[in-house]
């Protein structure tokens, strides 16, 4: 298992839950158990008649750690173009899923991929989702992102290996576009197999991922709600709110301050609200009204964006406010650089008495502060000081 990934990730509560490093561990010793970050499986054996625990970590090339987006630095794509969208055909809509529907089939209908793997939700029970799409009607029957988390790379491998699958859509938040976009940009040929699959990334604009126990704790036993009345959850930055739409038509809104207790704890050190990792970012802010906004980062999503036009499946009208969306991204930058300053003075004062924080300590001056090197924690002279102060 990688140290770093221990320490610098799952340790700091960085983890953005895109499952990316299960995929790649060569062992399958990782995996999800509804965590705030994976688990490390224990595996022993028997010999006569004692039991001996494999280091099953030792001898590996660390490919989760190699894979792990919250393990290096990423610098936004610039946006190519920026338009109003609505998807057109069978259904016309401006709803974001429903626009991201409409360039996934018209990708797989031009077989310029032939599978997505995506977050999606059971209709029934409102449980998230990891799914695989190989077809326009599986595509065309999923319920599309809801803002509650499950580890959608860690499907990659059901896609690749089990299903043979060589031109994936990856759809899911910012996070898994960088978890996919790591594995597209990897020089390590074990992994290239992910490298070639992955053709296009798409992500949605994203205020943070909620665990799925909001449903039964906010929603049901907290709204009195019953979750087979919900039939979609959308976020709003600029209304700062949660709304739930049932399948009679009304919908609830509920202030994001009694929703973000739910946040997963590594969306507080994401700064990205526009995907600025992904080929394609769609989001309602900053779209004419009943449009998505939809940015095209590279030579390819505006490529898949042509397609969807050329099918008849999406129209766009090239007006978008860009002040509503710098506004929303600056507020996502302070809402993480809070956290993190929140962090920082409490493993601060961890650090006082347990040295093995003091490492960390330096890693997160440096990330705040931008300093090549940080003011250590020492004892002197039978006190403890702190460089800092």
């Amino acid at each position: 298992m990688s140290t770093r990934l221990q320490q610098e990730v799952w340790a700091l509560e960085r983890c953005s839950g895109c499952g990316v490093c299960v995929a790649a561990c060569s062992k399958g010793v990782l995996y999800w158990n509804g965590e705030q970050h994976p688990l490390l499986e224990e595996r022993t054996k028997t010999l006569g008649l004692s039991r001996i625990r494999l280091r099953t970590c030792e001898v590996c090339e660390k490919f989760c750690e190699l894979s792990c987006p919250r393990l290096v630095d990423w610098t936004p794509m610039e946006a190519r173009s920026m338009v109003s969208a609505r998807s057109s055909g069978v259904i016309h809509s401006g709803a974001p899923n429903d626009v991201i529907q409409a360039l996934l089939v018209a990708a797989r209908s031009a077989d310029l991929i032939d599978g997505v793997v995506m977050l999606d939700m059971d209709r029934y029970t409102l449980q998230p989702v990891a799914r695989v799409a190989s077809t326009v009607h599986e595509i065309v029957n999923s319920v599309g992102m809801q803002y509650l988390w499950a580890p959608v790379l860690s499907v990659l491998n059901e896609a690749i290996f089990e299903q043979g699958l060589t031109r994936l859509a990856v759809v899911g938040p910012p996070c898994v576009a960088e978890g996919a976009r790591r594995m597209m940009n990897t020089e390590h040929d074990r992994l290239w197999p992910y490298r070639d699959a992955i053709r296009l990334t798409i992500s949605t604009f994203c205020t943070g991922m909620y665990m799925p126990d909001m449903v039964a704790e906010l929603l049901e036993r907290g709204k009195g709600i019953d979750r087979r009345q919900i039939r979609s959850l959308m976020t709003s930055i600029s209304d700062g709110a949660l709304t739930a739409t049932l399948w009679d038509g009304a919908e609830l809104t509920i202030p994001l301050t009694e929703v973000e207790p739910f946040t997963r704890h590594g969306c507080g050190s994401c700064d990205d609200y526009l995907g600025e990792s992904a080929d394609i970012a769609v989001g309602a802010m900053g779209a004419l009204p009943e449009h998505a906004t939809v940015i095209a980062r590279t030579a390819v999503g505006e490529l898949f964006m042509q397609n969807a036009r050329r099918f008849g499946l999406l129209e766009t009208v090239e007006e978008v406010n860009e002040d509503a969306l710098a506004a929303a991204k600056a507020a996502k930058d302070r809402r993480a650089r809070a956290q993190a300053f929140d962090e920082f003075r409490i493993l601060m004062l961890d650090a006082l008495s347990d040295p093995a924080k003091r490492s960390r300590v330096n890693k997160l001056y440096a990330g705040l502060y931008g300093a090549a090197q940080t003011p250590a924690v020492k004892k002197e002279a039978g006190y403890v000081s702190c460089g800092a102060c």
